[in-house]
């Protein structure tokens, strides 16, 4: 099975479903899988995060299994804005994403700081806008940027007509947002949607510890949960692209492939209305 594009959105694989693969493994896991896009995470942020740029091996991998697979590069990841962001260091990871045209930067914000980390973010979106990349806020509970307010207030401060918004699902649900709050932002913002489903949202029943470890593992697939995501979808432009970014304790055990396989059998029968 392969994407049909004539009858849903551009749909993506982020990195996150299936992270353990390492760059060269998400590439390959998603074409076998039937899916045409890839998110990657190139800019590593654990310590299990494999490193590709700067390595010439693990680069040429890469760049082969694009060539091989026609995979397009969607998004990349993470670029946490913190208080002692080395902006500049970034350039080859942005260079190298953007020689497969890659359209999005992914950027958490870490930083308590509000005039500081709109200064690095404005810096970080100046140098994306030389490699044509989009530099998008994200917003979560446990982070210095909770919420889709406060995501709003770092753009609107930062002004750059290459940023934008990714609205991630269970954060949405999280932080205490439905997507009938996304009525008030400029469509124009709403680049990438970050897609999944989660049991519905109870305030307070989770810590800080446990809204986290949720976010990075347990996570459920489209039309396994509770979170309103036709509505989601509905509030969002017609065209944004949805990166499916839904670690599932419930496949962790299986194979990179067969993870990527059933996410992308539940996120195109969600999206067919199945």
């Amino acid at each position: 099975m392969s994407q049909d594009n004539r009858h849903m959105p551009p749909i993506s694989l982020a990195a996150l479903t299936i992270l353990d693969a390492g760059p060269a493994g998400q590439i390959g896991a998603a074409a076998d899988a039937g899916w045409t896009s890839v998110g990657l995470r190139l800019n590593p942020l654990l310590p299990t995060d494999i490193a590709v740029v700067g390595h010439g091996d693990r680069e040429a991998d890469v760049i082969d299994l694009m060539a091989r697979t026609n995979m397009r590069l969607l998004e990349i990841g993470v670029f946490p804005i913190k208080p002692d962001m080395n902006v500049a260091a970034l350039e080859p990871v942005l260079a190298f994403a953007a020689r497969f045209k890659a359209r999005f930067v992914v950027c958490p914000v870490e930083d308590p700081d509000e005039a500081r980390r709109v200064e690095t973010f404005r810096r970080l979106a100046d140098l994306c806008a030389r490699h044509d990349l989009d530099a998008l806020v994200e917003f979560n509970p446990y982070s210095a940027c909770k919420n889709l307010n406060a995501a709003m207030d770092v753009l609107r401060a930062a002004n750059r007509v290459n940023g934008g918004l990714v609205i991630d699902a269970l954060h949405l649900s999280r932080s205490g947002g439905h997507p009938r709050d996304l009525a008030i932002v400029d469509p124009e913002l709403l680049k990438l949607v970050h897609f999944c489903d989660a049991t519905e949202f109870t305030p307070g029943a989770k810590s800080i510890d446990e809204l986290r470890k949720e976010s990075r593992t347990a996570r459920l697939l489209p039309g396994e949960g509770a979170l309103p995501l036709r509505e989601l979808l509905a509030a969002l432009p017609e065209n944004c692209p949805i990166s499916v970014e839904a670690p599932s304790a419930r496949l962790a055990g299986l194979s990179a492939s067969e993870r990527a396989r059933q996410t992308f059998v539940a996120t195109t029968n969600f999206l067919a209305g199945r």
